[in-house]
């Protein structure tokens, strides 16, 4: 289904032109670590014609915006309450909302951080950016939520307390498990009263991701979104099902996730990072003054592999986020605390290191490097081509 028209005049990159051109090529073959925010690339999910950017411009003036069952008038911003059911012991504790409502008309862009309760830098990231809006000089609205996950955030853990990932229950259930009724409702009450969703993550168990975007890019909407943010990293997935982002744009909301780093720590320099590519979006919006961070182009990456360790021991990197690596190159050692053995882990492709472990024991078949691998748009389609002859 075509969408009547686009969040932004500027075209989207040239490969998704050609993906979209191909759809075989949609189905592209990304393979990452079973407990990062993706998982195996899968089947892409029609959009439904709704939620268009552009014309929230279109208005004659702002108006007041409504939700949590309170209305902020244009040129305001108010800290509301999300009563999203969880609670901290006994407690019952209320998610805090910032909603800054512009002073012009505009779109309304959601933030949302800590879906995982150890992600802490989309944390910083939305405060710096939500509290540096000036409402009177925005055009359209932000809603930041700069921890979804009170209840993994005040033990420091990954998931909710009931041992589930939140985000594999979106769009969720009213009568279902705790953490479906949590996604229900953070998904009911405040995404789709929104025009887009920008999601903050980092990577999961003592593992790092250079700063890079996850979006399905085949869809046009997605894939300008993208553009926009200047020049950070982005990566092809259509998103595992449940993900706060794959139900998002399921419902026609475009959606980003915005893996930023690792778990558990605060790393200021690609906060910072993350926050001017946000600001980049909004100027690129229209929403505030543009502002050019950027002077490289921005990397796009349409599949990518994690490399997995074939013995056990402690992991020793000797390559950095970022860098470029040919195949044989060494990424690592593996060392034996017992016998002082050392075993070289090298690089079986070329590729670009968009994630890593840290340095810590690893067990046999655990994930270590995510490489990015660039590929020529025909070579795409012969590979995509090959997945899906002769099915049974």
């Amino acid at each position: 289904m075509q969408f009547k028209k686009s969040i932004l005049k500027t075209g989207f990159p040239m490969v998704a032109a050609l993906l979209l051109l191909y759809p075989s090529m949609a189905y592209s073959t990304e393979i990452v670590d079973e407990t990062s925010e993706e998982e195996e690339a899968v089947v892409i999910t029609p959009v439904p014609e709704k939620h268009i950017i552009a014309e929230k411009f279109n208005q004659a003036e702002a108006e007041p915006f409504k939700i949590l069952g309170s209305i902020i008038p244009p040129g305001q911003t108010r800290s509301l309450k999300w009563r999203s059911g969880q609670s901290i012991g006994s407690f019952v504790v209320p998610i805090p909302v910032v909603v800054v409502n512009g002073a012009k008309p505009g779109p309304v862009i959601c933030l949302t951080a800590a879906i995982h309760g150890d992600e802490l830098n989309g944390i910083e990231i939305v405060r710096q950016v939500i509290h540096d809006i000036d409402p009177e000089k925005l055009s359209g609205t932000v809603v930041g939520i700069p921890v979804v996950n009170i209840d993994g955030f005040w033990r420091k853990e990954r998931y909710i307390g009931d041992r589930r990932d939140l985000n594999r229950f979106f769009p969720g259930q009213p009568h279902g498990s705790h953490a479906s009724r949590i996604a229900c409702s953070l998904f009911n009450k405040i995404v789709i009263h929104c025009d887009a969703l920008v999601d903050l993550h980092t990577g999961s168990y003592y593992k790092e991701n250079l700063p890079q975007l996850r979006a399905d890019i085949t869809i046009p909407q997605v894939s300008e979104m993208v553009n926009a943010f200047g020049s950070i990293t982005a990566l092809q997935s259509t998103g595992p099902t449940g993900s706060l982002r794959r139900a998002a744009t399921s419902a026609g909301i475009p959606a980003v996730v915005m893996e930023i780093g690792g778990p558990l720590s605060l790393d200021p320099e690609i906060v910072d990072f993350g926050a001017k590519s946000i600001r980049t979006l909004l100027g690129s919006l229209g929403m505030l003054r543009k502002v050019n961070f950027w002077t490289t182009p921005q990397p796009v990456f349409y599949s990518s592999k994690w490399i997995r360790s074939d013995i056990g021991g402690i992991l020793i990197n000797d390559k950095e986020l970022g860098q470029k690596v040919k195949k044989g190159d060494q990424l690592a050692e593996i060392r034996d605390p017992i016998s002082n053995d050392s075993t070289p882990v090298p690089a079986p492709f070329d590729g670009v290191i968009l994630g890593r472990a840290q340095n810590q024991f690893v067990s046999p078949g655990f994930a270590i490097f995510h490489l990015g691998i660039q590929s020529t748009p025909e070579k795409l389609k012969q590979e995509a081509k090959e997945k899906t002859v002769l099915k049974p």
